[in-house]
């Protein structure tokens, strides 16, 4: 029986795009009840799970001394109940479709080829292969976005110590002088009076505002909302943009390459890329190939995708050979971003040094002019 034909009397295509949607983000493996399953985890658990078939070791017995190693109590646990499965008659992709916020529906679909097609040990080393360059991918943002983020939190934090610390000592002297004062000092008393007088009103808002913003990105239209605004705004569309081809290619690459149906493969990308736009295509994409078209036309008829894509695409789909073209692809994109993000952070860095340094200098010029004036007054 096919593979797809397995797939869609399981769970059904719809089933499968809302269990993608709801448990797959970004290649983050999260554990909803118990706690969240570090990827380290996953791929030394694959990775293992792999060497020892390659050994000729039963498959219960293999994931049970791997289980041994897990430092993570509640993936221990998960392992233990996948391992009964096993040995009550299952299929190891059937045993771990049980946790799906554990393995993705990527992973499962994978491993269900490999065991239909008896290629498991292999199927399970691209799939460390896979979340290996996930992985690296996600911590190349990580490391992109450190400084920058630890020097806006420092001068932020800067800011509030002054205003809510250091100017309430000076302002009753400065309500002497207040006509006389710089406009800035003006500025930052009134800040600091308010800051201080509604503090606490000040949090419940911004609590309130988090909230309501948190609850309108987590919904459909507020999701769809931010995602078109990502593909739209002329100076983080392109970025946006080569992330969620990257994205696309890896995935839909390694489930063609691992013999996952088109179809399904298609079906399981949508779900995967992160993004409501990028979803809808591809949704449009599985249509154009189920009604016995190409994946190249939509592909080309698509202005988010960009024009090597729809020519390697369009190539790869001539010559056979789209299982090798998309994670080319893949790794072009890879390559791409990171030197985007180094020519990024190459600028941010002086230029949050240098805004930084401008707030802090207005602040103390802000509190140094009016004592001055003091000084002279008293003199």
């Amino acid at each position: 029986m096919a593979i797809s034909t397995i797939e869609h009397k399981k769970i059904g295509r719809e089933w499968l795009v809302s269990d993608v949607m709801k448990n797959l983000r970004l290649s983050f493996l999260r554990l909803s009840k118990t706690g969240k399953i570090p990827p380290r985890e996953i791929i030394f658990f694959v990775d293992q799970l792999s060497l020892m078939l390659s050994t000729g070791t039963p498959l219960n017995k293999s994931i049970q001394t791997i289980s041994f190693q897990v430092r993570n109590s509640a993936f221990r646990q998960i392992l233990q109940n996948i391992i009964r499965d096993i040995e009550d008659g299952r299929l190891l992709s059937e045993a771990m479709s049980k946790y799906p916020d554990v393995f993705s529906s990527v992973y499962i679909s994978m491993i269900m080829a490999g065991e239909s097609g008896g290629f498991l040990k292999e199927m399970l080393e691209r799939i460390v292969s896979l979340e290996t360059k996930n992985q690296e991918f996600l911590a190349t943002i990580k490391a992109a976005l450190y400084y920058p983020v630890f020097l806006s939190v420092f001068a932020v934090s800067v800011v509030l110590f002054i205003i809510v610390y250091v100017f309430p000592k000076f302002g009753s002297m400065f309500e002497e002088i207040y006509d006389s004062l710089p406009v800035t000092t003006k500025v930052l008393m009134a800040s600091s009076n308010f800051f201080i007088s509604y503090w606490h009103f000040i949090i419940i808002l911004t609590g309130i505002l988090w909230y309501a913003l948190f609850k309108f990105i987590s919904g459909d239209k507020g999701r769809m909302y931010v995602d078109t605004i990502k593909l739209r705004i002329p100076l983080i569309k392109d970025f946006f943009i080569k992330v969620y081809v990257s994205r696309l290619m890896r995935t839909l690459g390694a489930l063609v390459n691992g013999n996952v149906p088109l179809l399904d493969s298609l079906t399981i990308s949508s779900g995967v890329v992160g993004n409501k736009v990028f979803a809808k295509l591809i949704d449009n994409i599985y249509e154009s190939v189920e009604g016995g078209k190409t994946i190249s036309q939509p592909v080309s008829e698509s202005p988010y995708f960009p024009e090597i894509v729809k020519q390697m695409i369009s190539t790869g789909e001539d010559t056979g050979t789209l299982d090798k073209v998309m994670p080319r692809l893949a790794d072009y994109y890879d390559k791409d971003i990171e030197m985007t993000l180094k020519k990024i952070t190459t600028v941010m860095e002086p230029v949050l040094l240098v805004v930084m340094g401008g707030v802090i200098g207005v602040i103390v010029i802000s509190l140094i002019l009016p004592i001055f004036k003091l000084t002279k007054s008293i003199h």
